[in-house]
C-alpha cells in the first residue's frame, strides 16, 4: 500500500537517534513492503527552529512543508503554524498527485492535533475515491494530545466553562469534523478513545468508526545491554543510605505543560532539610529553561544538586536513566496528557 503520515511534530530521523511514534510508524510500515511518505513541517515544535532537509531513511521518505514560526506551543501563533501547514500540505499534495508522479495514497494517517489538517485529508480522501477507479482511500485519526480542551487551561479557572465554550466554538467545530470524518480513530490512550466517544455521543449522529488503542512506546533495543538485576555488591554500590546521591531525571520538553517549577521548590526545601544527598538532573529545553535556570542559581541549586544537560544523544540519555532511581512527570492537575514518551523512556 501506498501510506501517508502527517505529523508535524516529532523529531525526525536527522534531528535524534531516538525514534517516537512516527519514525516507528514509518519504519514498521516501510519494512512491511509498504512505500511511506512522512509529510512534517519545516519548522521544530521541540525547538522552535527552522529544520534541514531529511534524507531519506529505514525505507521511507520525509517531505516538508513550509509553516510560519511560533514561541508557545499554546498560543495563536501556533494555530497560524497549524492552518498554514494543512493549507500547504493539500496544496502539494494535489500538485503532485495530479502532475509530479506523487502515488495516489491508500492510507492517510493524521495526527491529532493539529485540527486543521484533517479537513483537507478528508477533501483528497474523497477527490481520489471519486476519481480512482477501486479505490478505498482511507484517513485515520490518531489522536495525540487533546485538542482543543486543552486550550481550556489559558483561561482564568472562573471563565473555563462559561466564556470558554464560546471562545473555543470554532475549534470544537473542527473536532467535531475531525472525527466525524474520520474512517477509523486510533489514540495513544484509553482517556483519549474515551473523549471521541464523547463527541459522537453528544454532537455526532452516525455510528463511531472502528476505534483503536495504540499505546505510546519506547525502542527496547536501546536498552538492551541494560541489567535489570544487581549483584549484593551493586546494590551497596546503588543504595541511597551508602552516601550515594539520590538521582531523579526529568526528560523532555520544558514548556508551560509540566511544573517544573515545584521542582525547583522541593529541590530548595531539601536542600534546607538536607534530608539525604540527592540530585535533579533536566535533560531538554524549552520555554522555562531560561526561568528554571536562573531560579536554581539564586537559590544555590545549579550544577550542586540541579543540572541542566540540554537536549542529549541517545548514549547520553540511556547512560541517566540507568543512573536515575526516579522519573518524573510533573504533569498539571488539570492536565489531559494521557501518556506521555518520557513515562515509556523511563520504564524501559
Amino acid at each position: 500500500m501506498q501510506i501517508w503520515i502527517v505529523n508535524p511534530f516529532d523529531q525526525l530521523p536527522n534531528e535524534t537517534d531516538v525514534p517516537l511514534r512516527y519514525w516507528t510508524l514509518c519504519r514498521m510500515f516501510a519494512e512491511q513492503g509498504h512505500e511511506v511518505i512522512w509529510w512534517s513541517s519545516d519548522f521544530s515544535h521541540l525547538t522552535k527552529s527552522k529544520r534541514a532537509a531529511c534524507p531519506p531513511t529505514d525505507g521511507f521518505t520525509v517531505r516538508l512543508i513550509e509553516t510560519p514560526p511560533y514561541a508557545k506551543n499554546i498560543s495563536f501563533a501556533r494555530l497560524r503554524n497549524h492552518k498554514a501547514f494543512a493549507i500547504s500540505f493539500f496544496r502539494e499534495a494535489m500538485i503532485g498527485l495530479k502532475g509530479e508522479g506523487l502515488k495516489v495514497p491508500d492510507r492517510i494517517i493524521l495526527s491529532l492535533p493539529p485540527l486543521d489538517v484533517a479537513e483537507y485529508a478528508f477533501r483528497i480522501r474523497d477527490d481520489l475515491n471519486q476519481n480512482t477507479p477501486n479505490l478505498n482511500c482511507q484517513v485515520i485519526v490518531d489522536i495525540q494530545d487533546a485538542w482543543p480542551e486543552a486550550f481550556y487551561q489559558v483561561l482564568p479557572k472562573p471563565l473555563r466553562q462559561t466564556l470558554g465554550p464560546l471562545l473555543l466554538y470554532p475549534l470544537h467545530r473542527r473536532a467535531r469534523r475531525t472525527y466525524g470524518g474520520a474512517d477509523k480513530i486510533t489514540a495513544v490512550g484509553q482517556t483519549y478513545v474515551d473523549l471521541a466517544k464523547k463527541y459522537f455521543a453528544r454532537w455526532l449522529k452516525h455510528k463511531i468508526p472502528p476505534t483503536h488503542l495504540c499505546y505510546l512506546g519506547a525502542d527496547l533495543h536501546r536498552f538492551q545491554n541494560h541489567r535489570t538485576l544487581c549483584t549484593e555488591k551493586e546494590k551497596q554500590q546503588y543504595s541511597v543510605t551508602n552516601k550515594r546521591p539520590l538521582q531523579a531525571i526529568y526528560m523532555g520538553s520544558m514548556g508551560s505543560s509540566y511544573d517544573l517549577e515545584t521542582l525547583i521548590e522541593v529541590a530548595d526545601r531539601w536542600k534546607k532539610e538536607e534530608i539525604l544527598p540527592w540530585q535533579i538532573h533536566f535533560a531538554g529545553a524549552g520555554s522555562q529553561l531560561k526561568a528554571l535556570k536562573d531560579t536554581s542559581q539564586k537559590r544555590g541549586l545549579l550544577n550542586g544538586r540541579v543540572f541542566f544537560h540540554g537536549y542529549l544523544e541517545n548514549s547520553a540519555i540511556k547512560q541517566l536513566l540507568e543512573e536515575a532511581d526516579l522519573g518524573i512527570v510533573p504533569n498539571r492537575p488539570n492536565s489531559l496528557v494521557a501518556c506521555p514518551n518520557k513515562a515509556c523512556e523511563y520504564a524501559a
